[in-house]
């Protein structure tokens, strides 16, 4: 599966329209809260600490990873729509690179 060739979509970045597109043929559409999970990457056991606190108190549950090393955050109260993948992106993007090694490795959605 490729991103659309099309030109820019809602968001700005391709492969976030292409999930979008998915995601609002589904019957919940883009409008209904569902479990969304996000992936991060780093290099050190401080950065994931790190990346685990901020998340936490920012209200994402968070499971740390050991291969590769990072974490995985995920919350079910927010739709997923353009103006929110547009929002969560800046803040993953922000948050990994705050960290060492840090890599914002995108997102899924539950689909039903």
């Amino acid at each position: 599966m490729t991103p659309s060739a099309t030109g820019p979509g809602p968001t700005g970045h391709p492969w976030d329209d292409r999930l979008l597109a998915l995601l609002a043929d589904t019957p919940r559409g883009l409008s209904a809260p569902r479990d969304w999970i996000h992936y991060l990457l780093c290099s050190t056991v401080p950065g994931q600490q790190e990346l685990v606190r901020t998340l936490v108190a920012d209200g994402w549950t968070v499971r740390p990873v050991t291969e590769p090393l990072g974490v995985i955050a995920s919350r079910d109260d927010l739709a997923v729509d353009p103006a929110n993948v547009r929002a969560m992106r800046a803040y993953f993007e922000a948050l990994a690179a705050s960290v060492p090694g840090g890599d914002y490795d995108g997102w899924e959605a539950e689909a039903g």
